[in-house]
């Protein structure tokens, strides 16, 4: 992956202010004259650049953080009227009526994702994992959601965010005559500089193809329903390298191991950590990981009915149990285990009051 070192002189800042605390807009402005003096070329390819100058050079590191998302829809519910009531042209059916109301779907998120770590969000289908990670990528209407995004400290914008992340969906929408190469090819092509030679892109293909693990499927087709391709796990890894080709800062993830069974579940999710490990924040929504995908994550965060329930590393999700009542036996899957006893509690009106009083202590 391309690390480009800006020279002292190139910056506006002095040294010490920008190697105490470089705000966003020093280091986007480092990564876009660097960028520009390589490539003469404007278009967002991600640089990791160290701006100090120093001997010792290592990476700047990368923030993310999001501080009470709330997002609510508004809801119309049929309510039964007693037959004497006259129906109205509006009425759907004869005896009932309309009511709106508001269903909130997230309640006050909070926490924050580090380059080089995987934050996974969990939960229970229907708690929000797709809608959180659909609101820290903005891809929600404007002004739906509430709360702040920002990135090392700075708001994030929508242009801003579009030009340094990527996100990748559930389904996997790739031509099926093709091969790996070739498919990721055709996206360097696209998304890659204009002014960027074929050399270089080819490179940055070959450089992805190993990152992303897939040396031995390079000259293999995607394949099809008819016709015989690379495996689920290949399509995916694919999948994910058509939206990392200009090596973003910020990935984000919808169910990326879905469907997939556990071993190919598992090298999804260790490219993942090599991406991260190069110097990107990765978000992912994931439902039931297992429990050598748990090893590989760094930070978790779990919602019910779109609050947090809890916010933290893995190795603390014991604790947390334990200090509410359910220690996870150690014969247990900590996910299965707290995703089943969130359900069991969501079902009844005390365990719901339990839970919700709890959610304090899971903010570790």
């Amino acid at each position: 992956m391309a690390r480009v070192v800006a020279e002292d002189s190139s910056l506006p800042v002095s040294r010490a202010a920008a190697c105490a605390s470089p705000t966003l807009g020093q280091l986007l402005k480092c990564v876009s004259d660097v960028r520009k003096e390589v490539t003469g070329d404007d278009t967002p390819v991600h640089h990791v650049v160290d701006i100090c100058g120093s001997i010792d050079t290592r990476p700047l590191p990368f923030l993310l953080s999001f501080s009470h998302l709330t997002y609510s829809v508004r809801v119309t519910n049929k309510v039964g009227l007693p037959s004497f009531f006259c129906r109205r042209a509006a009425d759907p059916v004869s005896g009932e009526t309309l009511s709106s109301g508001t269903k909130t779907i997230l309640c006050d998120i909070s926490g924050e994702a580090r380059d080089g770590e995987i934050m996974a969000v969990m939960g229970a289908s229907g708690s929000g994992k797709s809608t959180l990670i659909d609101a820290l990528a903005n891809r929600m209407a404007k002004g739906s959601v509430k709360g702040s995004v920002k990135l090392n400290g700075e708001e994030l914008e929508s242009r801003l965010l579009k030009v340094i992340s990527a996100y990748v969906m559930q389904d996997d929408l790739l031509f099926p005559m093709l091969t790996v190469e070739e498919t990721l090819m055709f996206a360097a092509e696209f998304r890659l500089p204009r002014t960027l030679s074929k050399s270089k892109k080819k490179l940055r293909v070959q450089a992805l193809i190993d990152q992303l693990g897939l040396r031995n499927a390079t000259k293999t087709v995607i394949g099809d329903e008819g016709h015989r391709g690379v495996s689920g796990g290949e399509r995916r890894r694919v999948s994910i390298g058509i939206d990392i080709i200009h090596d973003p800062i910020l990935l984000f993830l919808d169910e990326p191991t879905s469907g997939l069974d556990s071993t190919s579940a598992y090298m999804v999710v260790k490219v993942l950590q090599r991406i991260a490990q190069s110097g990107s924040i990765v978000i992912m929504s994931i439902h039931q990981p297992s429990y050598r995908i748990m090893g590989l994550l760094d930070r978790m965060i779990f919602l019910s009915r779109g609050k947090t329930v809890y916010s933290g590393p893995p190795s603390n999700l014991p604790f947390f149990f334990s200090d509410f009542g359910h220690p996870i036996p150690d014969s247990e899957n900590r996910t299965e285990f707290a995703l089943d006893l969130i359900r069991e509690l969501e079902g009844s009106p005390a365990g719901r009051k339990a839970w919700w009083n709890s959610t304090n202590l899971g903010r570790h």
